[in-house]
């Protein structure tokens, strides 16, 4: 097979909070620094893992600082994607008097925003970014802000740094890419299981919910792609799957469940979902026994 050197891995993680919903930064570092013990190419912190719209401006900060603290500014996107672009650029300036230098901003979100907007918006936050590196994320299942291929190629155009494809399988991420016609931004899905197809087509790798509880697998594919190793690839691609199955796809609440099962105090959920149910939480033990 290929060898793809560049391939990378980059890691959504979630933020912690107490049994009440309020924000447990204890907790929260405690899971960073474990992770951060892992090789990852880096961090998207404050995302949709992380539960960012229950956030408020002040604890997305915080918990972006926290992280850029664990694995080091240049391992870390601090996501600052907002519904206007007047909150993106407030969160954009913050985070770079606070260190950052790496940014990553989701969409305008909610409304439906026009073409015109979403390239404006990405243009004030670039420009208040000064010099510091933007990816966008596009999540229009979530937002509903369509970005189309030719979109993109408009998009590159405002100086963003890359851009993070989240919703889509590995045909519509090649769509994209074909899209760019040459530009040479890095291109991430955030689908965990086609890390392997959407690297073949000529991304960079995966943005993934689910290595910041289970990173080894992951990390597995990430190794076996760079080296070219098939027989590794074929193994650490099915222990993968099976950690993508065995979380539900990244359901937040097994996400945490992981986290628990690795040391990490307890969690509750912001998010308007459902805890994990005593009998999933003894499936998902037996399920990832070896792939802790």
């Amino acid at each position: 097979m290929t060898a793809y050197p560049t391939a990378n891995l980059i890691s959504a993680v979630t933020t912690l909070f107490d049994q009440e919903g309020a924000l447990d930064l204890g907790a929260t570092k405690a899971a960073y620094e474990q992770l951060a013990e892992a090789p990852l190419d880096g961090v998207f912190v404050a995302g949709t893992t992380g539960e960012f719209t229950t956030l408020t401006d002040d604890e997305r900060l915080t918990v972006c600082a926290a992280a850029n603290d664990a694995f080091g500014p240049d391992r870390t996107y601090w996501h600052v994607g907002a519904a206007s672009a007047r909150q993106a650029a407030s969160l954009t300036q913050a985070a770079v008097d606070r260190g950052a230098r790496r940014l990553a901003a989701l969409t305008p979100h909610y409304y439906a925003a026009t073409e015109t907007a979403v390239l404006r918006y990405y243009e004030t936050v670039v420009s208040r970014a000064r010099e510091v590196p933007v990816y966008g994320y596009l999540f229009e299942a979530r937002t509903t802000t369509a970005v189309p291929p030719a979109l993109l190629a408009r998009l590159a155009e405002t100086g963003i740094a890359g851009v993070k494809i989240s919703g889509e399988g590995s045909p519509v991420i090649g769509q994209y890419l074909a899209a760019l016609e040459g530009r040479t931004i890095p291109v991430y899905s955030g689908a965990d299981s086609e890390f392997a197809e959407v690297v073949d087509l000529g991304a960079a790798g995966v943005v993934s919910g689910v290595s910041s509880a289970l990173p080894e697998p992951f990390l597995d594919v990430r190794d076996a792609l760079r080296t070219g190793d098939t027989a590794a690839l074929a193994l650490a691609r099915e222990r993968a799957r099976r950690a993508v199955a065995a979380t539900r796809q990244g359901n937040l609440a097994h996400l945490k469940a992981v986290l628990e099962l690795r040391g990490i105090p307890a969690s509750g959920l912001r998010a308007p979902l459902d805890p994990i149910s005593p009998e999933d939480r003894r499936t998902l033990k037996a399920d990832i026994a070896d792939l802790l």
